[in-house]
């Protein structure tokens, strides 16, 4: 393999390694997940295979949506009486879940453009609040 051809291996290489990162917001949902009932709420389309396959509820409403610009350094008030706090870029976002002015979850997370996180398992009710991040 020539040295030009290399080159062009490797920077395309860095090229998309460096896209996986290049979001520009943070969109933060909050989700309550329950078996009361059946069904996917409006606004979770995008995500509605993942939760639906990965969590053991039948039930999935969404009950907030948020965004915030990247990197992250500020907290977004959600429902139920829920804060996400978020600061930092996506390859190592720091996420602080408040309730009450009482911090429940702290977490260090890596976002990947256009794939979705969830985090949580808050009690609520008859089932969990989860909190769903997506960079873009």
């Amino acid at each position: 393999m020539n040295v030009n051809l290399k080159i062009i291996l490797f920077l395309g290489m860095m090229l998309s390694a460096g896209a996986a990162f290049a979001g520009s917001t943070l969109s933060i949902r909050l989700v309550e997940a329950s078996n009361a009932g059946q069904g996917m709420g409006t606004g979770l389309g995008d995500v509605a295979h993942l939760l639906q396959n990965n969590l053991p509820y039948k039930t999935f409403q969404l009950l907030a949506s948020r965004s915030m610009s990247l990197p992250a350094s500020s907290a977004a008030s959600l429902s139920a009486g829920i804060v996400a706090r978020c600061s930092g870029g996506q390859d190592n976002m720091h996420v602080i879940l408040e309730r009450g002015g009482k911090k429940i979850m702290q977490t260090t997370v890596e976002l990947r453009d256009g794939t979705p996180l969830i985090i949580g398992g808050i009690s609520s009710g008859q089932g969990k609040l989860i909190v769903v991040l997506l960079a873009k």
